[in-house]
């Protein structure tokens, strides 16, 4: 049982690890798609915005402008730097009107505001009549010149198009001979996404949310399966324990009573009336014993809502100091009891057959787990009566003192029958001081004794007692 529940909690983290590892896949893979979709979708937009006669218009006009200014480069009254700026200039002119198109356009396609666009001059040559080329805008260059849109560093965006323009002009030069001139100018487009991953997330916050709960299901789902599996893994030692512990207890007075049988029914003890009444004692003593362990079965395992209380107005320090007195006539020489009882005559409304039952079954515990040494006290203080006993037995560890008050549990694993018991005995004192509404708490360390604390309200039961 112990390994195949390893086995199913281990096949169990591992499933879920798993699933987890492809919900998350399948969650950041789907991110990936739509942030690729929306890229494509924006793009087609774009197209749709700019592939169109006005824009066309435009870039003819600032194209043109530029190109009346080549003859004034070739003859040398301007510079390259100044013939790259005339065409900026002529660019730049016409941008508020593009801007303006694109901005309705972009409201007709539903383009997102977020959705940048520019369009450069990445590279601009001029071929001349002896076959010579020029570069006036170098192709590699990382700041291509600005033309429409909106100006943003092109490492940050996509490319998304680009075309080449050939054009020839004629012109004179300073000679007075005409000239021409072949100009080959490559425009490209790029579009920049602002917080695409933000716009991505919130269009998927609703797919997020529902991996989100499923995940949380899941966790739950396995967490509460393992935790029942472990509880019922636990129930199970608990019963197979108890059924050991009540044949361990049956064992002695079976045998006993078999014994007695024999013997009594041998000719030999018909013939002795002395050994017959010997055996006959023995059957009544065996008798009761296996009565008692029934009933102690029977009895300790009420509830607490179970337990019909007859309430009595008690002084508790006359009455602990009963119980100690009989509790003492019990004892070997070896064991030193102590008593602390404060003289009060407050007087409490408890049961005293149950609350005796209670006080009895601790202080017999702490001499079964090898208690020498045992004080009880009683005071009342916050409200409360408290009986508190301690001993210098061999202690509860940590894992245990959470454990000891339910039902059938025994704090000794190691060995289960080194100490008699059916591991009712504490479970059924919580059970009578909860009937009392009070509490009992135990404070232990292993090897080092414990220390058990009764506490009963002081106007509990009052109002049931006057009634």
């Amino acid at each position: 049982m112990k390994i195949k529940s390893r086995t199913l909690i281990a096949g169990s983290i591992i499933a879920l690890i798993a699933l987890t590892t492809m919900q998350g896949y399948l969650t950041f893979n789907t991110f990936d798609l739509r942030k690729n979709s929306f890229a494509v979708n924006s793009r087609t937009k774009i197209g749709s915005i700019v592939k169109t006669p006005y824009v066309d218009s435009l870039s003819w006009h600032y194209r043109m402008d530029f190109v009346k200014k080549i003859p004034e480069y070739r003859n040398g009254k301007i510079t390259k730097e100044e013939l790259i700026l005339e065409l900026e200039n002529a660019a730049k002119s016409r941008n508020p009107t593009f801007k303006k198109y694109f901005k309705e356009g972009a409201e007709h396609f539903k383009l997102d505001p977020r959705v940048l666009f520019k369009k450069v001059a990445s590279s601009l040559e001029l071929t001349h009549e002896d076959g010579t080329t020029e570069q006036i805008i170098i192709e590699s260059d990382k700041s291509p010149t600005f033309l429409l849109g909106t100006d943003f560093p092109t490492d940050e965006g996509y490319l998304i198009n680009a075309w080449n323009w050939t054009f020839d002009e004629d012109f004179i030069n300073n000679n007075n001979q005409t000239e021409n001139v072949i100009i080959t100018y490559r425009a490209s487009l790029y579009m920049k996404i602002i917080d695409l991953d933000w716009i991505i997330f919130n269009q998927l916050i609703g797919l997020f949310l529902i991996a989100f709960l499923l995940f949380v299901f899941v966790v739950l789902l396995v967490s509460y399966s393992i935790r029942n599996l472990l509880k019922l893994k636990h129930i199970s030692d608990v019963k197979t324990d108890f059924i050991n512990n009540i044949t361990h207890e049956l064992k002695t007075p079976l045998a006993t009573l078999s014994i007695a049988t024999k013997t009594l029914s041998s000719k030999f003890a018909q013939d002795n009336k002395e050994i017959a009444k010997v055996s006959i004692d023995t059957i009544n003593r065996q008798n009761v014993r296996l009565q008692n362990l029934i009933d102690q079965v029977v009895d300790n395992s009420l509830g607490y809502n179970d337990i019909k209380l007859n309430l009595e107005q008690v002084n508790l320090t006359d009455f602990t100091n009963e119980i100690c007195d009989d509790f003492s006539l019990t004892l070997t020489n070896d064991i030193q009891f102590l008593r602390s009882i404060e003289n009060t005559q407050t007087l409490a409304h408890i049961d005293p057959f149950y609350i005796s039952t209670a006080i009895i079954n601790i202080l017999n515990n702490a001499i079964k787990f090898d208690g020498t040494v045992i004080k009880l006290t009683y005071k009342i203080t916050d409200h409360y009566h408290v009986v508190t006993i301690s001993d210098n037995g061999i202690g509860i560890s940590k894992k245990n003192k959470s454990l000891i008050f339910g039902k059938f549990y025994r704090i000794n694993e190691q060995n289960k029958h080194s100490y008699k018991g059916l591991g009712l005995g504490l479970y059924y004192c919580n059970q009578i001081i909860k009937a009392h509404h009070g509490t009992i708490s135990v404070k232990s360390e292993e090897h080092e004794g414990s220390t058990f604390c009764i506490k009963i309200p002081l106007n509990h039961g009052k109002e049931n007692f006057t009634s």
